[in-house]
């Protein structure tokens, strides 16, 4: 079974307010290496935000295939069903737990990183320990972590 990362984000309108009662719709769609065959890979989550526009979305590791090709295109709508945003081309690179905003940060890096062996992933953690943890299948030595501040 891939693992999975939670991402997370307040869904908001152009004035900056919290959209209650929205949905947010991320679809992954593309192809990797499983268990030395190539497989389509697909899925769609969904989430409703809550009173002050907070979501969370459980997303497979686009890293978990031998050559990851994968994206995630995630889209944010209103309670009136009008797309609010669209953001395409989203890598996850590792299980850890991030905010929407930061992997549009690093989703291209990490997207060039899984294509070309000798380019390092760029991995945002709000602690050290919190890459530490992960299983050294999971980790490069070529990563690069870097400790948010709270």
């Amino acid at each position: 079974m891939p693992n999975k990362a939670s991402v997370s984000g307040v869904l908001m309108d152009a004035t900056l307010s919290p959209i209650a009662e929205g949905k947010i719709v991320a679809i992954l769609i593309g192809s990797d290496v499983f268990d030395k065959g190539v497989r389509v890979v697909t899925q769609m989550v969904e989430a409703t935000t809550g009173k002050t526009g907070e979501w969370s979305l459980d997303l497979i590791v686009n890293a978990d295939g031998d050559g990851a090709a994968t994206s995630w295109t995630i889209e944010g709508y209103n309670q009136f069903v009008s797309k609010v945003f669209e953001i395409k081309s989203l890598f996850i690179a590792t299980p850890l737990p991030q905010t929407l905003g930061d992997l549009e940060k690093t989703s291209a890096q990490n997207l060039r990183a899984a294509r070309e062996g000798s380019v390092s992933r760029l991995i945002l953690v709000s602690q050290f320990s919190e890459y530490d943890i992960l299983p050294p299948a999971q980790k490069r030595d070529s990563d690069i972590v870097l400790v948010k501040g709270a």
